[in-house]
């Protein structure tokens, strides 16, 4: 995977970071989501280089960076490691996509500093609703996801990735290897555990990892991409955000899961290409937000009752 690409890495909030860039034009940041490595964006980095400069990086903890983080909080994803990777690398501005755990991080930027973000895409994104699949619940107590993290097998890794897709065949066994030769670092395993603990409870996400109550604050122009069939993060919560995001566009893929860049790549880098190089949609007025907040709430409360992974 990347062979194409050479790995670079830079120091950012302390970690040396594993990155690849790829392309000329206004800058393109692609992060990850939990547990994932830069090489998930490998059917992407291609088609959105041919317009745009790509940059994409492991987390710290995953892939080949450095890592973990001790306190590995929302607050630090946002300031120390995104944030902090552009400055290391002088991007001033850039368009933001991320994928779950990284759309919610993104989304966090673009929260906290407008004046980064020029464009926002949010992929089956994270922190749209408290609610957090049992697994990842269990595995954020301190002696049960001490246990289940020394199980590094590939049956296992091969089963959890399935959950990521509509289409289980798409996962070749080059990805499986390579999630296997990442998961089994007892960094990543510190990274992830570390990770779970600082966001998630039995009950489900920390509260100030939600931040459906902050999306009207979003500035930049958003597009949301969701999997109809999506186990992990309910497209139905992607739908309630679409009304609550001022500037926003919404598309969901029917017969896909969790991870659209990859089970339908095509039609994913069709969609970006084409809002990053568009102009701006209409804003909705900060009157209809709050209606429809309000209104989500509740169906907010609806959803939750029937979601269980």
């Amino acid at each position: 995977m990347l062979k194409t690409l050479n790995a670079k890495y830079a120091d950012v909030g302390g970690f040396n970071l594993r990155y690849v860039v790829k392309g000329a034009g206004p800058s393109v940041l692609l992060i990850h989501g939990l547990s994932g490595y830069l090489e998930t964006w490998i059917y992407n980095i291609g088609a959105l280089s041919r317009h745009f400069t790509v940059y994409a990086l492991d987390l710290p903890g995953h892939g080949l960076s450095e890592g973990p983080v001790a306190n590995y909080t929302l607050d630090c994803c946002t300031h120390r490691i995104a944030v902090g990777f552009m400055a290391a690398l002088r991007i001033e501005r850039a368009s933001l996509v991320g994928h779950s755990l990284g759309g919610l991080v993104c989304l966090s930027v673009a929260i906290q500093f407008p004046q980064k973000v020029d464009k926002l895409v949010l992929v089956d994104s994270a922190g749209l609703s408290k609610e957090a699949p049992l697994i990842y619940r269990l595995a954020a107590l301190p002696v049960l996801g001490d246990i289940g993290l020394r199980f590094t097998i590939k049956p296992l890794i091969k089963a959890g990735m399935e959950k990521g897709f509509y289409n289980p065949d798409i996962i070749t066994d080059e990805m499986v290897n390579l999630s296997y030769k990442y998961w089994r670092a007892p960094k990543f395993k510190r990274a992830l555990a570390n990770l779970l603990r600082h966001n998630v409870s039995i009950d489900g996400l920390h509260p100030e990892v939600v931040v459906t109550d902050k999306l009207n604050l979003v500035k930049a122009p958003t597009l949301l991409i969701h999997g109809v069939h999506d186990q992990v993060i309910p497209v139905d919560y992607a739908r309630l955000a679409c009304k609550l995001i001022p500037n926003v566009k919404c598309e969901v893929i029917d017969g896909c899961g969790h991870c659209p860049h990859i089970e339908k790549a095509a039609q994913f880098n069709d969609l970006v290409v084409a809002f990053l190089r568009a102009s701006e949609p209409a804003k909705k007025e900060p009157s209809e937000n709050k209606r429809q907040y309000d209104q989500c709430k509740t169906a907010e409360i609806q959803i939750g009752t029937e979601y269980e992974a």
